[in-house]
């Protein structure tokens, strides 16, 4: 089995600013000029989430201080509270009633609930939400909440790429244009992931802490900030921290799993519907990955268990892993392999997906184990640390680059992904910041010269990372100018 030795380590202090044949070019600067080797990421849109531009949360109590308090009927309170804070507040709101039955009334269905809730964590402990903690533990970004970028996110046919900030505000950048499209809203709180809709010009998933808002942009349009009356409110009641979601390939369906609910939710956005996917005794659902073919989807527990589901008959397999959990996996673009990682184990793993869902560890012989595919040790050469524990990972859409997020270390694997009998990893370029620390990445969609890595670093920059292939390169600009020709032909003929 491989490992990370294989890989060049950078000098410290170098940046890597992009790979083009193979070969990864570097600067002394951060902010090299990686025009100097490919104008691919040329119109790219230049972003650097500062300070001055993030808003700042606000606890909703600085706007009462500008009323007058007034005397309000219990029961239109306790209907207030209800509605903005649930069930649970409006009965402790009612435990203060001076009415004896109505306060013991309140007090005895607390307590029923609490002891309801006592044996539910006991049986099931990774069902128990612990805020923030939970979030940060089950999340695909690292260090989440604690720099300015918290998710990306490409569109899959334009050159849009959305932006998470640490304020819960998603930012609408397009290749080419100075509008900034701004996507906000009261209830929008602790963001955790962004899904675009396929086969839709401008409609995104936003998943935060309570639920999914599915908003409806128009990238031509002048209004920069959408209303919310141009989204919909997905919503279910202890279906939350929502951690994961993703599309159909069609965009029919949004599939959504939260941390602190077994229960995995297919929602039919337009008629407001929802179908669940349930297993007995399961726990909480931290991860979801439709196949790129859309005939499988990829569900990954709160616990050691991981299923695979045949999206024909929403059969599915169940696996469980030695120890720990499934932090992060990806399809590769045949929908025939799964790569995932864990939160106990250096090691990138893969399943083979046949017909029927086989798993292999050898194609000719074993059918119910994953390949340990990739050791991802720690290792320091000349005081650079590479590797350790995996926090994400993603594979570009033609299916050639692989590239891993780690947790405690601050270099960016990139791999190449070979399939010949089987699936295999090589090395390919280190990405490595000396004073920054990398917290999310998405590869760009429609990048035809080869592949597009963009990466938020905890300053709040976002750094586009092209790899290149010439003959696709050559390609490009070839059909770009057959089209400059046809234009001016055209034009000429008009006269």
């Amino acid at each position: 089995m491989r490992n990370l030795h294989d890989f060049i380590i950078p000098q410290r202090g170098a940046t890597c600013l992009c790979e083009i044949d193979g070969r990864a070019y570097h600067s002394e600067d951060s902010y090299g000029n990686i025009n100097a080797y490919t104008l691919a990421v040329e119109t790219h849109p230049n972003i650097h989430i500062t300070n001055d531009i993030i808003h700042p949360v606000l606890s909703g109590d600085e706007c009462r201080s500008l009323f007058l308090s007034v005397d309000v009927p219990f029961l239109k309170q306790l209907t207030q509270i209800y509605c903005e804070h649930g069930l649970i507040e409006a009965l402790h709101t009612a435990s203060t009633h001076r009415q004896l039955l109505v306060s013991k009334s309140a007090l005895l269905i607390l307590n029923v609930i609490n002891l309801l809730q006592k044996a539910r964590f006991f049986i099931n402990p990774n069902l128990q939400y612990k805020g923030i903690t939970t979030i940060r533990e089950s999340c695909q970004t690292r260090n989440w909440g604690n720099y300015s970028v918290k998710c990306l996110s490409w569109h899959p046919y334009t050159s849009m790429i959305a932006v998470c900030t640490i304020d819960d505000s998603v930012r609408i950048y397009s290749s080419g244009s100075n509008a900034i499209h701004l996507l906000r809203y009261k209830q929008q709180k602790n963001v955790t992931c962004l899904a675009w809709r396929p086969l839709t010009n401008g409609e995104i998933a936003v998943g935060y802490e309570d639920g999914i808002i599915v908003w409806s942009i128009d990238p031509h349009s002048l209004v920069v900030r959408p209303s919310i009356s141009n989204a919909v409110i997905l919503y279910k009641l202890d279906h939350k921290p929502v951690i994961s979601i993703t599309w159909n390939i069609r965009g029919d369906f949004l599939v959504s799993a939260a941390a602190c609910d077994k229960s995995v939710y297919v929602w039919n956005v337009e008629l407001n519907m929802t179908s669940t996917l349930k297993r007995p005794g399961g726990s909480g659902n931290t991860l979801v990955k439709w196949s790129p073919t859309g005939d499988k989807m990829f569900t990954a527990s709160n616990g050691i268990t991981f299923r695979v589901w045949d999206c024909r008959s929403w059969e599915c397999e169940r696996w469980t892993v030695q120890s720990g959990k499934v932090q992060s996996a990806c399809w590769t673009s045949c929908g025939m392999h799964l790569l995932f990682a864990t939160t106990t184990e250096p090691l990138i793993y893969a399943l083979r997906v046949k017909s029927g869902a086989i798993f292999t560890s050898d194609v000719e012989s074993s059918n119910d184990q994953a390949v340990p595919l990739y050791d991802l040790t720690k290792i320091e050469v000349d005081g650079v640390c590479v590797g350790g524990l995996v926090q994400t990972m993603e594979i570009d859409p033609k299916g050639n680059n692989l590239a891993v997020l780690f947790q405690t270390t601050n270099a960016i694997a990139l791999f190449n992904i070979a399939r010949k009998h089987n699936i295999e990893l090589i090395a390919s370029s280190l990405i490595t910041e000396f004073d920054e620390v990398p917290t999310a990445i998405a590869f760009q969609q429609n990048f035809e010269p080869g592949a597009c890595l963009s990466i938020g670093w905890s300053s709040g920059r976002i750094q586009h990372f092209p790899i290149i292939y010439s003959d696709l390169s050559n390609n490009f600009n070839n059909s770009l100018m057959n089209n400059v020709n046809s234009n001016t032909y055209q034009s000429f003929n008009s006269r």
